[in-house]
């Protein structure tokens, strides 16, 4: 009998990546992949770690799926499998439940090694989330929230009325679209996996285990088999990509991206996640590509402004020679700039903080996003002294999203040059409101199904 499989996450892209890897190798083999829990033989959830409100909200919903397919085996997975599987045994205290490395749940299931799925499955994003539709707007407002999928129908309006370009403008500069353009389509390639670094407050390197780079061929043949499809946007996604090569020798970061932009010259790229510390090493290279208009997005998260605070979180460098190249990157480069920024690390003084929201102010990036610090069991930062209050930092990452707010009205704003004062001020009231929503990603909820693509972005 063939065996019927749900997926789901709450994890980020590049643990939905994987998951995605599970999903064709268990279509491969011939199994089943149901889209509710209650139709399913076995339940596989990849839950993030990251914050231990993604924790809880993993037990949630794995939960949620046990109480509709009680007799189910149950298969948690991804970084929180690593992190706090004793948690969730204890939370969730379901017999028939099992904590695996996802590379373990495909060889199980199908007897099939992860590295060979991976090599032949395509990654595309090429959704079409159109909002004119109740399906589109259904669909998009899971994925971005209400407030997000408001300003897109509203941008839409002003496009057929005077036939402008607005939404393109803002998905192109917007956390939740930047990867998901039914425009642009793109193909999503794993290039990297964990990261080498072992900042103070962070649980990647042991959710996702030892830093590993994908072979320079698996990821040369996968962009050109989306080139020959016609998809000329490749996403080079990793935990950290800019230390790619490190330590398994040969080609480093430089030599793949300029291998894989050798593929042809109607190639551009986006890098999900890179450090500062390779962006500085690597960065003629970078605003080489930027300026060129090779380089589509860069993702960077320098965390603070504070030189002191990056010292306690073991960022190890100096964050004014980052700046001033970003500055110049920004200055020079058409490329989208998304960044995050830790708030409430131990010991954060209203001057860190200040000074952190003066770089914001001065890098003015594209795409913003304010996390408030959620310390992590065994990290350093767990036991660190001068834990700063909750209700701090709640106002801080306040006051930071409603900075991102007021730089992303002054990106549109001359945009909608052409409108009357009344429909523009209403406009930019939206797009405030939109950028100071925190998204909070679909739930399972009560016989609702969650769809596997849903990526926290």
């Amino acid at each position: 009998m063939t065996k019927k499989v749900f997926l789901a996450h709450n994890a980020c892209l590049n643990a939905g990546y994987d998951l995605n890897v599970l999903r064709a190798g268990i279509q491969s083999a011939s199994g089943t992949i149901v889209d509710r829990p209650e139709d399913a033989d076995e339940i596989v959830f990849s839950g993030c770690s990251v914050r231990e409100h993604w924790v809880d909200d993993a037990i949630d919903q794995v939960g949620e799926a046990i109480s509709r397919a009680p007799h189910a085996r149950v298969v948690v997975t991804g970084c929180v499998a690593n992190t706090s599987s004793e948690k969730v045994r204890n939370s969730l205290g379901y017999e028939r439940l099992e904590i695996l490395p996802i590379a373990d749940v495909l060889k199980e299931s199908t007897n099939l090694p992860f590295e060979e799925v991976d090599r032949r499955n395509s990654q595309g994003a090429g959704h079409g989330f159109e909002s004119t539709t109740f399906e589109g707007l259904y669909n998009l407002r899971n994925r971005v929230g209400p407030a997000k999928s408001t300003v897109v129908a509203e941008l839409e309006e002003e496009d057929r009325r005077h036939g402008t370009e607005l939404v393109r403008a803002y998905q192109q500069t917007t956390k939740g679209f930047v990867f998901y353009d039914e425009h642009d389509p793109c193909e999503m390639i794993t290039v990297t996996r964990s990261c080498l670094y072992q900042c103070s407050f962070c649980s990647i390197p042991q959710g996702r285990g030892e830093y590993t780079s994908v072979p320079l061929a698996d990821v040369l043949d996968k962009a050109k088999a989306a080139v020959g499809r016609g998809i000329t946007h490749l996403v080079l996604i990793g935990d950290e990509v800019g230390n790619y090569g490190v330590r398994s020798g040969g080609a480093r970061f430089a030599d793949m991206v300029k291998a894989v932009l050798d593929i042809s010259p109607a190639v551009k790229l986006s890098i999900r996640y890179i450090e500062p510390k390779p962006f500085l090493k690597n960065f003629e290279d970078i605003l080489a590509w930027g300026q060129s208009g090779r380089l589509q997005l860069l993702y960077i998260s320098l965390q603070s402004g504070s030189s002191r605070v990056l010292k306690a979180m073991r960022r190890g460098y100096d964050i004014q020679k980052v700046a001033q190249a970003l500055q110049q990157f920004r200055s020079s480069a058409p490329s989208v700039l998304y960044g995050n920024w830790l708030v409430g690390f131990p010991g954060e003084s209203e001057d860190d903080f200040e000074r952190t929201v003066d770089l914001v102010r001065r890098l003015d990036f594209h795409i913003n996003v304010a996390i408030p610090f959620s310390a992590r069991p065994e990290t350093p930062a767990n036991t660190m002294e001068h834990q700063v209050d909750a209700a701090v930092v709640a106002s801080r990452v306040e006051r930071l999203t409603d900075l991102a707010a007021e730089l992303k009205a002054g990106m549109m704003r001359p945009l909608l040059g052409t409108l009357d004062q009344t429909r523009r001020d209403e406009l930019l009231s939206l797009i405030r409101r939109a950028e100071r929503d925190q998204y909070s990603p679909p739930t399972l909820g009560k016989g609702r199904p969650i769809p596997l693509t849903v990526q926290m972005i």
